[in-house]
């Protein structure tokens, strides 16, 4: 799935979700940020309609070659317990996000 991210207020870039559970989640990026970087994850409109306008709060809790692993700011809330149940997008669409001009990392 992916997700717009953002610090501060600022969209920094984009990010697939690999995997992702009540604590927190990986996140496939060329985005590199300290450990404990906060950041906010937004799903972008081609991940499901059921998580339009869905605003995830999380710290950066390990950096590794392909992305961030990432822990909640506040663990099973309702909001991440949707993402957890969301359907994942068609390959189709998966592909269209991964060419998109939107999401390729922001340069620094």
């Amino acid at each position: 799935m992916w997700v717009r991210l953002s610090s501060s207020g600022a969209e920094i870039g984009m990010g697939s979700i690999a995997n992702v559970s009540t604590s927190g989640a990986f996140l496939e990026t060329k985005i590199q940020l300290p450990v404990n970087a906060r950041i906010t994850l937004e799903p972008t409109a081609a991940a499901s309609a059921a998580l339009e306008g869905l605003k995830l709060d999380a710290r950066v809790a390990r950096v590794d070659s392909r992305g961030l692993g990432i822990e909640w700011r506040v663990m099973a809330t309702p909001r991440i317990l949707a993402l957890l149940t969301a359907p994942s997008p068609p390959p189709a669409l998966a592909a269209l996000a991964a060419n998109d001009d939107d999401a390729r990392p922001f340069a620094r």
